[in-house]
């Protein structure tokens, strides 16, 4: 069955798509021109056996990036030239070149994140066929090449779109364009949109220069449809922006393929997807080195797969921003914010200024003792993971009511985050640094004591992420991975001025309930109007991406996967199930003993489905509002209620006890054994 996807997979991944049977269609579809689906095959048969004969690792090739270049030039000669000995050696030569070129080319283009599209067909296709002009037993018979079958369309726009999408595949026909139109809206009704709209665009704006006839039966229109699809929904997260940026590419490509067209025709070479490759490449190499914020980084199977994923990651987990952890233990309140009304100022606005107030009041007594401060020598732990590559602890602690104009920053700790950010921590206790330069640290552990060195008017703790490893470094927007206010707990921002927070703790034994290891099978009675109505089982797999997900007998699958502070479940594919309504019911679960409210969102492939669904997918890429859907839960110790219902947990084994519904209950079934089954 894998060599069988990595066969077909490459004449989806031609239209950005992965599905292997979407492939078998359009392999079965090449044969209304039998040479294109003949030598295209043979291009596909040969550059795999190739791979494997040089030992080519199946990865390389199982995403179909690697092979639809080859799958490109096969089909290309066979639009051009009969099957034949001849043209069949040819294929695999240029198959096998292409391969080389296509992997070299990867390689080069990976580092900088960029996509290899069509460009080694592109080439290849040049090298090709200035070659077949030396070729005299090479003889085109394009003029007398029939397809087996069409339909005659009279309004000659709507019959040019299809056959620009038939093109795409070396069927320029109608048929072929109809057929793939309904394949491309069966699996995205933006990438339809995209195809119509950059096809429009492409056609009237090419109208201004020529005639609208030439416009219209131009043979590289097909460009104008890639270019939009690509832009407008595969390398960028679909939105408003991004579909006038797609436009905008069609219409700088007009003047492109024109100008190639005619220097190509000197030398008798189709420009064939050349303005596509350039115009997008220029656009992703432009948007990905201004970091732009919309460039797709995690390419899903169709854009809304794409667009929900790149939501749920902002609205749940706290997008690409900076997350730390608060520095401290216990409660404290919030003394300054991000461009602060004292220091946090220009390139230093982005750090956060923490105390503890106790009856509205920072300090017992009077108050003129730095030992009178509450805050005063409390522990101050690390924010992140990281490696301590700078500090200072020699500095003494300002009498109350004096501050070190010299040495702003006081005493501090520079962390150099995994992931390659910098945490600076400011004003702690002289000589209370427990680590030394070059150590690794982790989240939580004791860094020193809150102190009142430097330009300090009472004892607190500075908080800031910056650019760079040294003192004064400009900083940098950041969030707190989660807290606690009024029980309320809060993922993913920041407080505001004198509000009180404390970070969750953790408990233990929460977070081994919900240790869940490969194979472990969870089985459950289903119970409705107190009647046992079926049993189901739940059994943990892993996916070739190391990714751990819940499967059913009906191969519903629910991932999870565990943070810092909380358990989590981000993804679910299948159809209607309970492992469905568990997402619901429990889409975060913070391992803590205590009683809290939180709000989560849910993604909108779990709130809905069929005719419903697709329109969401549609509306929400014109306003990413509409996927913010937020409920609350509230979690107790071994209790997590919704509206959706409750899941209960059992206090001595792992898992869920009791999956609860509006009208059914999973009650877990304990066998001895039952967990490694």
């Amino acid at each position: 069955m894998d060599k069988i996807k990595i066969l077909f997979k490459p004449f989806a991944s031609i239209l950005f798509l992965r599905d292997y049977i979407l492939g078998v269609f359009v392999f079965l579809l090449s044969f209304l021109l039998p040479s294109v689906a003949i030598l295209g095959m043979v291009s596909l048969i040969s550059t795999i056996i190739f791979a494997e004969f040089i030992k080519i690792r199946d990865e390389y090739l199982k995403y179909g990036f690697y092979l639809y270049n080859s799958l490109l030039v096969g089909m290309g000669v066979g639009y051009f030239y009969d099957v034949s000995l001849i043209t069949i050696i040819i294929t695999i030569i240029l198959s096998i070149f292409t391969f080389l070129f296509s992997f070299g080319l990867h390689k080069i283009f990976s580092y900088w994140y960029m996509p290899i599209l069509s460009l080694p067909f592109a080439f290849m296709s040049m090298v090709f066929y200035l070659a077949s002009l030396k070729y005299t037993t090479l003889l085109s018979n394009l003029i007398s090449k029939y397809t087996v079958f069409d339909i005659q369309i009279n309004y000659e726009l709507i019959s040019s779109y299809f056959k620009s999408l038939g093109a795409i595949f070396f069927l320029p026909y109608n048929i072929a364009g109809i057929i793939i139109m309904f394949i491309i809206l069966f699996y995205s009704r933006i990438m339809f949109i995209m195809s119509v709209l950059g096809f429009l665009a492409g056609v009237y704006f090419h109208s201004l220069f020529v005639p609208l006839y030439s416009a219209i039966h131009s043979p590289y229109n097909f460009n104008f449809i890639l270019i939009a699809i690509a832009l407008g929904g595969v390398f960028l997260i679909p939105n408003l922006k991004n579909y006038f940026l797609a436009i905008l590419g069609v219409l700088l490509s007009v003047l492109l393929i024109d100008s190639m067209e005619v220097f190509f025709n000197m030398y008798s070479l189709p420009v064939y997807t050349m303005p596509f490759n350039i115009v997008v490449l220029l656009f992703l190499m432009l948007l990905y080195w201004i970091g732009y914020k919309y460039y797709n980084f995690y390419i899903k199977e169709t854009p809304e797969k794409s667009l929900l994923y790149y939501l749920s990651n902002i609205y749940r987990f706290g997008g690409n921003d900076i997350k730390i952890y608060l520095p401290f233990t216990g409660k404290w309140t919030v003394y300054q914010t991000f461009d602060g009304e004292w220091t946090h100022k220009g390139k230093w606005k982005y750090a956060y200024d923490f105390v503890i107030r106790k009856n509205g009041k920072t300090y017992a007594n009077d108050g003129l003792f730095l030992e009178d401060y509450y805050a005063f020598g409390k522990p101050v732990i690390a924010p992140i993971n990281g490696y301590i590559v700078a500090l200072r602890d020699d500095l003494p602690d300002n009498f109350i009511g004096n501050v070190d104009r010299i040495n702003n920053w006081g005493n501090y700790i520079i962390i150099k985050s995994d992931y390659g950010f910098y945490v600076e921590i400011s004003h702690l206790m002289q000589h209370s640094i427990t680590v030394k330069v070059g150590d690794y640290v982790k989240y939580g552990d004791i860094l020193g004591k809150c102190g009142n060195s430097g330009y300090s008017p009472e004892p607190h703790i500075h908080i800031q992420v910056q650019k760079y490893p040294y003192l004064g470094s400009e900083t940098v927007p950041f969030k707190f991975v989660e807290y606690i206010k009024n029980r309320f707990l809060y993922f993913y921002t920041l407080p505001k001025k004198d509000e009180e927070v404390e970070p969750l703790v953790v408990d233990k034994s929460s977070k081994l309930r919900l240790n869940f290891i490969l194979d472990e099978v969870y089985k459950y009675e289903v119970m409705k109007n107190e009647k046992i109505t079926e049993k189901v089982e739940f059994k943990v797999n892993m996916n070739e991406n190391g990714e751990f997900y819940f499967k059913d007998s009906e191969d519903n699958r629910l991932y999870f996967n565990s943070a810092e502070k909380f358990f989590y479940f981000y993804k679910y594919e299948g159809g209607e199930s309970y492992l469905k309504e568990l997402f619901k019911l429990a889409p975060k679960i913070p391992f803590i003993n205590q009683k809290v409210k939180f709000i989560d969102i849910l993604p909108i492939d779990i709130l809905y489905r069929g005719i419903k669904l697709i329109f969401q997918e549609l509306l929400i890429s014109f306003n990413y509002k509409i996927f913010e859907k937020k409920f609350i839960y509230e979690k107790d110790f071994l209790s997590l209620k919704s509206k959706f219902g409750e899941v209960v947990f059992s206090f001595y084994e792992k898992g869920f006890d009791k999956i609860i519904l509006k009208d059914t209950i999973l009650r877990r079934i304990y066998e001895e054994n039952n967990n490694t089954n």
